[in-house]
């Protein structure tokens, strides 16, 4: 009983970050025409996903640990198995977004993601994330829920062909295909920041500029490379937590595809699946932490009475309107991060 009163405390804290802080990541980017980069509309349709999942998917699997079973019945488990499947997948599909543009950007210079192609791809993404998700309102796959588990998910392990099939091409196409796209992008990142940081530390400012090492090309958009550089590291932090919080989930649900195994411990799977759901408690955490201009924002929302930033070691806490720091415009795209 002690377990289980430990693990709800620590679950009620994750939803109650994950609501918080990834509402505010959408309602900055809402409230503020000016933060409405492309970058920052990926970043706020990455908040908007996790919003949802610790809305409709965190308090079942909370529900379920503190009843130790599944008590909402087999249709509200079917939708919430798609619904799990669905907003998994689209986190996963704006991480792979984010990766390419800034593999295309650092990599290949080339800063071709403005702020409509941004929503295209999220649209996009939204669309394959639900295709992806319903095959089995058809017939192909089953979702359902087994003792020991704390979410309805995929069925295992496979009883029929149907079920084996879409369980690869499930969790190959939303989780391995992406993953090795990310981790080929992120490759030759590094490769190419650690070959060129020298030099971008080195390029003083040209005359009259006022944002440092920029690259031009004739009809492209002019480029802060030095400070998009920079920006990488929050991105590659996001993924790096990705891939510890969902690998554990992904690559056992795999594996049971093909086991024999029908039981499930409720302390493995209960740690398995919160720490897959960590990810979405984390992001809003390191906007916070790693984006200035994020934090600013988001001071700027707290009443005057509320001193909760002072705690904060090495932060200097200043009152601004974020628009009154960014500006877009079709010669300059200036990121959040």
């Amino acid at each position: 009983m002690g377990y289980l009163i430990s693990l709800a405390i620590v679950m009620f804290v994750m939803i109650f970050v994950a609501i918080l802080g990834n509402s505010v990541v959408c309602y900055i980017v809402y409230q503020k025409p000016a933060m409405r980069s492309a970058i920052n509309l990926l970043l706020a349709t990455l908040a908007l996903a996790d919003l949802l999942s610790a809305i409709l998917c965190m308090p079942f699997s909370f529900v379920t640990v503190i009843a130790q079973k599944w008590i909402f019945g087999n249709e509200v488990c079917l939708v919430n198995g798609i619904l799990y499947a669905f907003l998994v997948t689209e986190a996963t599909f704006v991480l792979v977004t984010i990766s390419i543009d800034r593999y295309l950007i650092i990599v290949r210079r080339r800063d071709t993601l403005t702020p409509q192609k941004a929503r295209l791809y999220i649209g996009l993404s939204w669309a394959i994330s639900f295709i992806a998700a319903i095959p089995p309102l058809f017939g192909w796959g089953k979702y359902g829920f087994k003792s020991g588990q704390m979410q309805c998910t995929l069925n295992f392990p496979s009883r029929t062909l149907g079920e084996l099939t879409y369980g690869l091409v499930f969790f190959g196409g939303t989780f391995i295909v992406p993953l090795v796209i990310m981790g080929y992008c992120y490759f030759y990142i590094l490769k190419t920041v650690r070959r060129n940081s020298s030099r971008i530390q080195n390029h003083p400012p040209p005359p009259g500029s006022v944002l440092g090492t920029k690259m031009h090309r004739p009809g492209r958009m002019n480029i802060d490379y030095s400070f998009k550089t920079r920006a990488f590291t929050t991105i590659l932090i996001l993924f790096i937590v990705f891939v510890m919080t969902s690998l554990p989930y992904s690559i056992t649900r795999f594996v049971l595809l093909f086991s024999g195994q029908t039981k499930f411990s409720l302390s493995a799977n209960a740690i398995i699946v919160w720490l897959f759901y960590l990810n979405s408690t984390l992001n809003p955490v390191i906007y916070y932490w790693r984006i200035n201009k994020f934090r600013e924002a988001c001071i700027d929302l707290m009443p005057s009475w509320c001193q909760i930033p002072n705690c904060l070691p090495g932060r200097t806490i200043r009152r601004i309107r974020p628009h009154a720091i960014y500006e877009v415009d079709k010669k300059i795209q200036v990121s959040a991060i």
